[in-house]
């Protein structure tokens, strides 16, 4: 039931043309332009050409905000007016709760990859071992998604989960240094690399990419892994006392 319940979902996200644009056609739009500014320029601190960097960058920047969708369809469909519609039948909340969770992950995942893909043969980025990245990209994508879904239960009113998210977006963005550097000292080096999943899939791919900080990638993978299971754990929490 909840296979064909997610499978409903997935088609209804792929309908979903506004999100589809912001999380896929606007970040292939900017880094095909900032790479072309780039050109062949090489960032001598992670080792890697810029238009590489800028599109792993953008890739894990905009999938920062792909819990948005999950966020929306929990809205609409168990937390509206709607929502009597849905308790009226023989399946329970918390399962459809699954299924969005679900077709969000793999919808992210999907809008990521074509991304990859995209970059690879159009503007000529290296990306490394596909299966690395492919990891790197669903254990970030399950992150992000766990975080969103709990926005959305921790709070009494959407408004207020939509804030959370925007400054759980921005905030990553920020704490990454992609707009400015972060201020000189061990505690802020620390919270840029370690603390937030954008960075955390940044040093895995960097590491694959360049085979440097192979240690910093392994302790990022079970950073991202644990941060999951914790998220998972306070989602089924919030979950439980919002649904039943």
């Amino acid at each position: 039931m909840v296979i064909s319940s997610g499978y409903y979902m997935f088609r209804r996200m792929m309908r979903s043309y506004i999100s589809m644009s912001i999380l896929l056609l606007l970040p292939i739009g900017l880094i095909t332009v900032l790479n072309l500014i780039a050109d062949n320029t090489v960032n001598d601190a992670v080792g890697l050409p810029v238009k590489d960097e800028v599109a792993i960058t953008m890739m894990f920047g905009f999938l920062m905000f792909g819990g948005f969708i999950t966020m929306e369809f929990i809205r609409d469909d168990l937390m509206s007016s709607m929502r009597w519609r849905m308790y009226s039948l023989p399946f329970q909340a918390h399962k459809h709760a699954y299924s969005v969770l679900i077709s969000s992950t793999i919808f992210n995942v999907l809008q990521s990859s074509i991304i990859v893909i995209y970059t690879t043969f159009v503007t000529g980025v290296y990306w490394g071992n596909p299966g690395i990245v492919l990891l790197t990209i669903v254990t970030v994508t399950v992150v992000v998604q766990f975080a969103y879904i709990n926005f959305v239960l921790a709070v009494n009113h959407y408004k207020s989960a939509e804030r959370l998210g925007m400054a759980f977006g921005l905030g990553n963005i920020m704490l990454a240094q992609v707009w400015f550097p972060m201020p000189d000292g061990a505690f802020f080096q620390f919270v840029s690399a370690y603390c937030i999943p954008l960075s955390l899939g940044q040093n895995m791919l960097f590491a694959s990419i360049t085979g440097n900080n192979t240690g910093m990638a392994v302790i990022s993978f079970f950073i991202l892994a644990g941060t999951a299971i914790v998220l998972a754990l306070s989602a089924a929490f919030l979950g439980r006392r919002k649904f039943l």
